[in-house]
């Protein structure tokens, strides 16, 4: 049975199948109605239950209903500030370490 009842981040979790996180950061966004109360967050299954029932929720497309649209974003396309892989993360922190560190000798101070 579906009540007003307040419940905690933890038995949100459990209802919708997500972590715990996932709905400190939807409380937060005010997507799902919760509130911090101390330092302890607080929703209803009510709320929990609009959450699902929302239909400004967006659903993901399949591929096929993007005809003439490019799905996957090329890595000399992406913009400053956009997600990218972890590999490529870290091909580029390599790059930019070994550009700052090119040419210079070291300096040995132990004898």
């Amino acid at each position: 049975m579906v009540s007003a009842k307040p419940i905690t981040a933890q038995q949100a979790a459990e209802l919708l199948i997500v972590s715990p996180r996932t709905i400190y950061r939807l409380i937060d966004s005010g997507e799902l109605a919760g509130k911090k109360v101390g330092n302890k967050y607080r929703t209803t299954d009510a709320a929990c239950i609009a959450y699902l029932n929302d239909p400004r929720d967006p659903v993901v497309a399949s591929a096929g209903e993007h005809k003439g649209e490019n799905l996957c974003q090329s890595p000399s396309e992406a913009e400053y500030g956009t997600v990218i892989s972890l590999r490529r993360q870290g091909k580029e922190l390599e790059g930019l370490l070994a550009r700052g560190t090119r040419n210079k000798h070291r300096n040995c101070t132990t004898g």
